[in-house]
């Protein structure tokens, strides 16, 4: 029989999934954006070759984690040893262990809500009490920046909170510290009650791998350590991890100015939308707004008195202010979300031209979505795209609606196309096949597309519609697109046409100085 729990314990409940919020309300999947998840909009890429990494898949990991400890311990600051740091799969798991050390039947949490809810599903699964009173309470949860609030305490108010109850285990999650949040470990060695919990989930983008870690004085981490489990973090996991807080390449500044950004659309429609220290913002109100912006498509988290959302990408945000009412101000970058729906397909694109060449397409066509990556990669341009067709008919309508679509995304993008380079042109070779590529972002909408192929399919990719869809790329986008491509190979040819044109689009993008680069004086 299982122990039993307290009364009224509710275990933690995700939001609804995409597909279940597409079902419910009769949207098309392709359009549900989840800003649910606290997530960046984009994962970050390991530092560490993914053959090096899965080279031992036969092998538990260094159950000791040195590696990744001591990367952690030099992340976060000067005068903390590798010894000080506890690891476990993700924060959750290190809530779970501080509960099983330190509450158990007679001993009580302290916990000030609104908070995250899994201190309250550890204590209860501990078998303890909880309330807010600190007194006499044998663990205080503290999340600082908190979780859903975006609140911050001084630093110095949770040391003294410490000091002042020696014998309780202070723990501090500090999952959103690169946010804006005061971190307390630079005063572990002044408060050696204190535990600090951190993630790679957040800033680091890299939620799937499931790495958090402890840090506390050195008796305290050893008490930690003797109590996880023996080996809760993959060897893959730790690897890319510790190369991440080795060398953090986060996004932090970016995300928040995005989140001042939409903070403040919110504010100017009427909301009330208070300062926050996280990647997400706080919509404080007694009106069913989740449930509205589910219907839409629009999955957030709700509570009681409002809800919270996860920052995306400006031009997905803007797709929530303009649900909500709001009126979204300048965003950063060039980019822009296009959500297309037909009776043969349905899809979105989100393209940002100031990217880094990070792309994730899933069609349902497996070497579009591979000429898709390419072209993304070598145009340095940050590509999502989801998209659903009738491909049971065959891959006609998808493969031309995306590549139309992207159009319009870059069209979108490029706005007046003031300050832009205009022309681009790139000389490819793949082996045996060469393509050329020649782009005008003038608005003089003409294709020549000469592809040279000696086959009929690549895959699951009739290659004939491919310059079909390339002209239609062209219209949409509102330029001149010139693309040549020929060889032996049929994948080769049709992979130096996606990264010349990519190549190409590059050039033509970059910046150019100020106005329009024409003797008309317009694009």
């Amino acid at each position: 029989m299982p122990m039993p729990v307290a009364d009224g314990f509710a275990p933690y409940v995700w939001a609804s999934s995409a597909a279940e919020v597409a079902a419910r309300h009769g949207v098309p999947l392709e359009h549900v954006l989840k800003f649910d998840q606290n997530t960046p909009p984009l994962p970050a890429v390991p530092q560490v070759p993914l053959a090096q990494s899965f080279a031992r898949l036969n092998e538990y990991p260094d159950g000791r984690y040195r590696e990744l400890r001591e990367a952690a311990a030099g992340y976060v600051g000067e005068g903390v040893g590798w010894e000080q740091v506890v690891v476990g799969a993700g924060a959750d798991d290190l809530i779970l262990l501080c509960a099983r050390t330190f509450l158990g039947p007679g001993r009580r949490a302290s916990i000030v809500g609104p908070t995250y809810s899994l201190y309250r599903i550890a204590t209860q699964l501990a078998g303890a009490e909880q309330g807010e009173e600190a007194e006499g309470a044998s663990v205080l949860w503290r999340c600082n920046p908190n979780n859903p609030t975006g609140a911050v305490v001084p630093a110095q108010e949770l040391v003294e909170l410490a000091r002042a109850h020696p014998a309780a285990a202070v723990v501090v999650d500090e999952a959103y510290v690169e946010y804006g949040g005061d971190s307390v470990v630079p005063w572990l060695s002044q408060a050696p009650n204190l535990i600090v919990l951190r993630t790679l989930s957040k800033a680091f983008g890299l939620a799937a791998l499931r790495v958090g870690y402890a840090v506390a004085a050195p008796q305290t981490a050893a008490i930690l350590e003797a109590r996880r489990a023996p080996a809760p973090i993959a060897g893959p996991a730790a690897s890319i991890a510790a190369a991440a807080l080795r060398d953090p390449r986060l996004d932090v500044e970016r995300e928040v100015a995005e989140r001042e950004r939409v903070r403040t659309a919110l504010v100017e429609a009427g909301f009330d939308a208070p300062p926050v220290a996280g990647n997400f913002v706080l919509v404080r109100s007694r009106e069913p707004l989740g449930e509205r912006l589910e219907e839409q498509g629009l999955i957030v988290r709700r509570f009681a008195d409002g809800i919270r959302v996860t920052l995306r990408r400006p031009s997905e945000n803007d797709v929530l202010l303009r649900a909500l009412g709001a009126q979204p101000g300048p965003a950063p970058g060039r980019g822009a979300t296009v959500l297309r729906t037909t009776t043969e397909t349905a899809l979105r694109i989100t393209l940002d031209l100031d990217g880094t060449g990070r792309a994730r397409v899933s069609t349902g066509v497996g070497f579009l979505d591979h000429l898709l990556t390419l072209l993304a990669f070598h145009a340095g341009f940050d590509l999502d795209c989801l998209a659903g067709g009738d491909l049971e008919v065959d891959e006609h309508h998808t493969v031309e609606d995306v590549l139309a679509s992207l159009g319009t995304a870059l069209a979108q993008a490029l706005g007046g196309r003031e300050g832009v380079a205009r022309y681009g042109s790139a000389v490819v070779p793949m082996d045996e096949a060469r393509a050329t590529a020649a782009v005008d972002l003038v608005r003089r909408p003409h294709a020549e597309i000469a592809l040279t192929f000696s086959g009929d399919r690549v895959g699951g990719l009739a290659l004939s519609l491919l310059p079909h869809a390339l002209e239609r790329f062209t219209m949409e986008a509102g330029c001149t697109v010139h693309v040549e491509a020929a060889g032996k190979d049929d994948h080769h040819v049709a992979e130096a046409a996606f990264k010349a044109l990519g190549q190409a689009l590059r050039q033509a993008v970059a910046a150019g100085g100020a106005g329009i680069r024409s003797t008309k004086g317009a694009a």
